[in-house]
């Protein structure tokens, strides 16, 4: 049976009428969806018993679908959006984007979402995930800078039903929003933080990570020259799961200047 989510009010399927633009199924291919927005398709970990598309649509939304059986892998693969460049490299190559900035330049960070999604088999570990990176080197396209890597950030919106003992209980208030830090490890080569969202299932309109950023460089006292290269949004998904993704609308407003994606 397929389950609907809060912020998933429709499903995202081609039978709604959307025409499909562009579409890819290779393990790491890539559609720029909009300026300096890169869907990347990102089945890093497994294309075993996997069948995933990512699609860009004639009206500029896009997505992703996939299914992935039982491929004894652990890890998850990760159909994403990119807007920036990663510690990897990944992102393109612009001047005009407005990431990579220095922590000690951005005064405001705004996502702003419109985003379907449905699960049609749960029976795995899934989650809705924001991900972001902090580096003491600027990122570029095309070069991997992952020694730099100080901090690895993630937001959970949703995820497969399990219980959790929040570390921090309502660790950063966004609005109306809570969210809990969750996980805390160092993971040798860097540090990382998961947070999610005390109401699970839903997923704002819009997400204010400039409060993500201040609480990680104040409770851990990092360098305001840290790097945010790029901000990252998907679903991260392991065996036996399968379902779709349909971004409506991606904009992020960095120190009052707007980058869209999505449909007009």
């Amino acid at each position: 049976m397929a389950l609907l989510f809060s912020g998933c009010r429709s499903k995202p399927s081609t039978d709604q009428g959307l025409v499909i633009k562009e579409s890819k199924t290779g393990q790491y291919d890539e559609i720029e969806v909009a300026p300096g927005f890169l869907l990347l398709s990102n089945m890093w970990a497994t294309e075993e018993k996997t069948d995933q598309k990512i699609y860009l649509y004639d009206d500029g939304s896009y997505g992703w679908q996939w299914q992935r059986g039982d491929s004894g892998e652990k890890d998850p693969n990760y159909p994403k959006v990119v807007y920036g460049v990663t510690p990897w490299g990944q992102g393109v190559h612009d001047k005009t984007l407005l990431l990579p900035k220095q922590l000690k330049e951005i005064d405001t960070l705004l996502m702003e979402l419109d985003f379907d999604y449905e699960v049609t088999n749960k029976a795995g570990w899934w989650s809705v995930t924001v991900e972001f990176f902090l580096t003491t080197e600027q990122p570029g396209p095309g070069e991997d800078i992952t020694v730099s890597i100080q901090d690895e950030v993630m937001i959970y919106f949703d995820w497969q039903d399990e219980t959790y003992s929040p570390l921090i209980p309502s660790a950063v208030v966004d609005g109306s929003y809570t969210y809990d830090l969750t996980k805390q490890m160092d993971l040798d080569d860097w540090y990382y933080s998961q947070f999610r969202i005390g109401e699970k299932g839903r997923v704002p309109k819009e997400v204010n990570l400039k409060r993500f950023l201040d609480y990680i460089k104040e409770k851990y006292n990092r360098s305001d020259d840290l790097w945010l290269g790029a901000v990252e949004f998907g679903i991260m998904y392991n065996d036996q799961t399968a379902g779709q993704g349909l971004v409506k609308k991606l904009d992020y407003v960095i120190n009052s200047e707007r980058v869209s994606s999505g449909r007009p």
